[in-house]
């Protein structure tokens, strides 16, 4: 026994315990990656399904505006802007707001953005379209 009351090890046993410290530490590298990209794939899917039910919304609402526009033309011979709409009752949730709109006698054009998302859906109504459902409106994702 050496002189510290320690025996020191041989060569081979130290090399077979720094592989094994090796093999540790290049399976805990292995583990925390699994696991950053398990995260990664979980947020990505959240924000995915996050979007769609924005889209679902603001599309939701579009519809509602194609259906005022609608029995506003009915009434007035034309359609009418988002502030008449506003006016007699068409309320956009706190989380969407009109970001433009136009409106003529022969058409209407609106673009509506989630705040919280930040999807972006327009669409467009004319005169010769039977109900809500004929033009999908057309939606991306932007900043929030």
């Amino acid at each position: 026994m050496p002189i510290g009351g320690r025996a020191t090890r041989s060569a081979p046993a130290r090399a077979a315990v720094s592989s094994r410290q090796d093999g540790q530490i290049v399976t805990s590298l292995i583990v925390a990656f699994v696991l950053v990209v398990g995260v990664v794939a979980l947020l990505q899917v959240r924000g995915g399904a996050r979007v769609d039910a924005s889209i679902v919304a603001v599309s939701g609402t579009l519809k509602d505006a194609h259906v005022r526009q609608s029995n506003f033309r009915l009434l007035n011979q034309r359609y009418a802007s988002a502030r008449e709409l506003e006016a007699r009752g068409f309320r956009l949730p706190e989380t969407q707001e009109v970001v433009s709109s136009n409106a003529t006698m022969s058409h209407w054009f609106m673009v509506i953005r989630d705040s919280t998302t930040g999807v972006v859906c327009e669409k467009t109504g004319e005169l010769f379209d039977e109900g809500p459902d004929d033009r999908k409106p057309s939606c991306r994702e932007t900043q929030p």
